[in-house]
């Protein structure tokens, strides 16, 4: 197995790993990103040489460690109940104040 801190090819990265996924699809991680459950992307560390891209098992490993602390955030949030669908969706406390600050400086706007 290659040292952590050698340059792999896409190929040669998609056959380190522990499940079996393609070139591409580790070409996708680096270029696109993976979604994150609370929506950002998270992108695979890559370098491009001589018209070759490359990444490292480390690279690999923190794209990982990444993706799984996004999600963890994206679930240690509280859920709030939606009054209209009855469906319940995650709003991290900060951005729920954002949204009524932002709804009373259009109220007191208005005039209301």
């Amino acid at each position: 197995m290659p040292e952590t801190t050698e340059h792999l090819t896409l190929a040669e990265a998609a056959r380190s790993l522990p499940r079996s996924v393609s070139p591409n699809c580790v070409w996708r991680w680096c270029r696109k990103g993976v979604k994150s459950r609370s929506g950002g992307r998270v992108n695979l560390e890559h370098v491009r040489i001589g018209g070759v891209i490359y990444t490292k098992l480390a690279w690999l490993e923190e794209f990982g460690r990444r993706l799984a602390q996004a999600d963890a955030e994206h679930f240690s949030q509280p859920e709030i109940e939606q009054p209209s669908t009855g469906r319940r969706k995650t709003v991290s406390q900060s951005r729920r104040q954002e949204r009524l600050a932002q709804v009373e400086r259009e109220l007191t706007e208005a005039g209301i």
